[in-house]
């Protein structure tokens, strides 16, 4: 097995581009934990596919406060990269025990999955908050899917990983139909 040297760093890179894109592109938390990691792993999303995948899970399915967006894109995302159904993924049985780890420590580390608690608990600041939660979602996704794909880590665009938009400038870009 390859030395995965660059790892940690690339999971890094990950959770702080998704911060970026939220704040600076006003993605909500999954368009842009599915953006980051389609990107970032050189995914065959283009950009724009990706944002809209992402779409209808924001802010716990629609607003319906239901399972996190940030949870839900990282589930998407790994689903692109492990999913059973795709050339190279894994079989059914064993994806099903790596979209079951990826839930699971997200509730670890944020202790509970549901949009409606989650932001009931930033409200009493003792929560995540929803730009945390994204962070969160992206760098457990990476983790998991260079896990089982640690020829991803040669993959990885590091200039898009460590690129910083303002959003002055994605709003540009967004006025001149580039984005």
């Amino acid at each position: 097995m390859k030395n995965q040297e660059n790892t940690p760093r690339i999971i890094e890179l990950i959770g702080q581009r998704a911060a970026n894109i939220f704040s600076a592109r006003g993605y909500c938390c999954s368009e842009s934990v599915i953006v980051v990691i389609n990107q970032g792993f050189r995914g065959d999303l283009s950009p724009e596919l990706a944002v809209r995948l992402g779409s209808g899970f924001c802010h716990g399915m629609g607003g319906a406060g239901c399972t996190c967006g940030a949870l839900a894109g990282a589930e998407v995302a790994i689903s692109l990269f492990l999913g059973p159904r795709q050339p190279g993924g894994m079989k059914a049985k064993e994806f099903e025990k790596v979209a079951k780890e990826m839930h699971d420590r997200f509730r670890a580390r944020f202790s509970a999955t549901c949009c409606r608690v989650l932001l009931r608990r930033r409200k009493e600041k003792n929560g995540a908050t929803c730009k945390e939660l994204t962070v969160g979602g992206a760098e457990i996704a990476a983790e998991l899917i260079l896990a089982q794909r640690p020829e991803l880590e040669a993959k990885a665009d590091l200039d898009f990983l460590g690129n910083r938009e303002s959003k002055i400038g994605a709003l540009g870009r967004k006025l001149l139909g580039r984005e």
